[in-house]
C-alpha cells in the first residue's frame, strides 16, 4: 500500500499526465472494458440550524490500467448567498480520499487524497471536451473563475488549442488580477483581468465557467456566433444558453438520473441523486434540485462512437456540460498518478496487512 498527498500528487502528475490518463479510459469506455458508477450523496443534520453534513462517494474501473477505485468526500455544508460552502473539521480544511485496487487479485495500491487530483482530473475532462467541440481555430478563451479548478480548464484547453489571449473574470478583482499574471508566467498567453462578466465573454472563441456558484455566471447573449462553452456545472449556465446552442453535449452520467424509481431517493443540492436524514423542518433546508427537463444530452462517449453529431459548422455555439463519469476518472488518474509516484519513491509505505483479515467479507 501506498499513502499518497496532494504534495506526492503534484509532483508527478501534470496537466498533460492528465490528459494522457483521461484518454486511455475514455478509449476503455469505447470499447466496453471500462465501468463506473455515479455519484450519489447521504445528508444528515448536524444538530445546527445553518448546516448539513454531507457524504458522496463514485467509482470506476479501467482495464488498461488494472484498476478499481473508489472517491469519498466528507462535508459539512452550508447554503448562502447563491454559493455552497463546505469545510472538514473546521473551516479552511477538507477530507477526500481515493482508495485504489488491483483488480487482479483484489489487492489494495494506495490511498490518495483528492484535492490536486480532483481539479486536475476535471480540468483534463473540460480540455477532451473542447478538443471534440470547439472550432479547430478557436485560439481565445474566456474564464469565469479564479479558483483552482479554473485554473486546470486553462491548463487544459491550453493544451488542446494554442491559446493566443485570455480573459478572466472573478468578484474579487485581486484574485482575477492574479489568475492572470499565473496565464502569463506560466502558459505564455496574453491575459487580462476585467470587471464584467461579459467582458470576459464577448469576442471570445472558448469560454469556460469553473465556479462554485448556484446560479448562471454569465448573460449568453453576449457570446458570439461559433463560441465553444464549456462549464463545471449544468447550474452555472442559463436556460437561454441552451436553448440558444446548436450543440449541447456532456460528459457522462454524473448521478442517477433524476426521478428514478429508487425508494427514499431525493435530488439536492447541485441535482446530486441523495438520501436524505432529518425531521421535516431539517429536509426544508437542503436545496432542491433543477426540474428533470433540464435535464440530459448525449454523451462523450456518444461522440467518440459515432451515435452524436458535434460541430457542425463554425458558426455553431457549442456546449459541453463537464458533469459525469467521475468513478471512471479517478480510477484512471488515480492509477497513472500511482504508477508515476512509484516509480519516484514518492508518498509514505503502509504494510498491505493493516488492510487485510482472515474472516471473510
Amino acid at each position: 500500500m501506498r499513502l499518497l498527498d496532494n504534495d506526492d500528487v503534484r509532483a508527478v502528475l501534470d496537466i498533460r499526465e492528465t490528459l494522457t490518463a483521461l484518454r486511455r479510459g475514455y478509449d476503455d469506455l469505447r470499447r466496453g472494458e471500462a465501468t463506473y458508477v455515479p455519484r450519489v450523496d447521504m445528508l444528515a443534520p448536524t444538530g445546527r440550524p445553518d448546516d448539513y453534513y454531507q457524504w458522496g462517494s463514485m467509482s470506476g474501473v479501467s482495464a488498461s490500467y488494472g484498476v478499481a477505485a473508489v472517491r469519498m468526500k466528507s462535508d459539512v455544508v452550508s447554503w448562502a448567498g447563491g454559493t455552497q460552502d463546505k469545510y472538514c473539521v473546521s473551516p479552511g480544511r477538507y477530507c477526500g480520499l481515493i482508495f485504489c485496487f488491483r483488480v487482479a487479485d483484489g489487492a489494495p495500491l494506495a490511498i490518495v487524497q483528492d484535492g490536486y487530483l480532483q481539479h486536475m482530473r476535471v480540468g483534463g475532462a473540460a480540455g477532451i471536451g473542447t478538443d471534440a467541440l470547439a472550432r479547430r481555430d478557436a485560439t481565445t478563451l474566456g474564464v469565469l473563475g479564479s479558483g483552482g479548478m479554473a485554473w486546470t480548464y486553462a491548463a487544459a484547453i491550453a493544451e488542446v488549442r494554442p491559446l493566443s489571449a485570455v480573459r478572466v473574470y472573478s468578484p474579487t478583482p485581486a484574485h482575477r488580477e492574479a489568475f492572470a499574471a499565473r496565464v502569463r508566467a506560466e502558459l505564455g498567453v496574453s491575459a487580462v483581468a476585467v470587471g464584467r462578466p461579459e467582458e470576459a465573454v464577448r469576442g471570445m472563441a472558448i469560454v469556460a465557467t469553473a465556479t462554485d456558484s448556484m446560479g448562471p455566471t454569465f448573460d449568453p447573449a453576449a457570446l458570439d456566433p461559433g463560441t465553444h462553452v464549456v462549464c463545471v456545472t449544468r447550474r452555472e449556465l442559463d436556460d437561454a444558453l441552451l436553448e440558444r446552442a446548436d450543440v449541447v453535449r456532456q460528459l457522462g452520467v454524473h448521478t442517477v438520473p433524476y426521478g428514478a424509481e429508487v425508494p427514499m431517493m431525493e435530488w439536492a443540492s447541485g441535482s446530486i441523486a441523495s438520501y436524505i436524514a432529518g425531521s421535516p423542518a431539517d429536509r426544508a433546508r437542503v436545496p432542491r434540485s433543477h426540474p428533470p427537463e433540464r435535464g440530459a444530452w448525449p454523451t462523450l462517449l456518444d461522440l467518440q462512437t459515432g451515435q452524436a453529431e458535434g460541430r457542425r459548422t463554425d458558426a455553431d455555439i457549442t456546449v459541453f456540460v463537464n458533469t459525469g463519469t467521475q468513478g471512471l476518472q479517478f480510477a484512471t488518474v488515480t492509477a497513472h498518478a500511482v504508477h508515476l509516484a512509484e516509480a519516484a519513491n514518492l508518498g509514505r509505505p503502509l504494510p498491505i496487512d493493516w488492510f487485510l483479515q482472515n474472516i471473510r467479507d
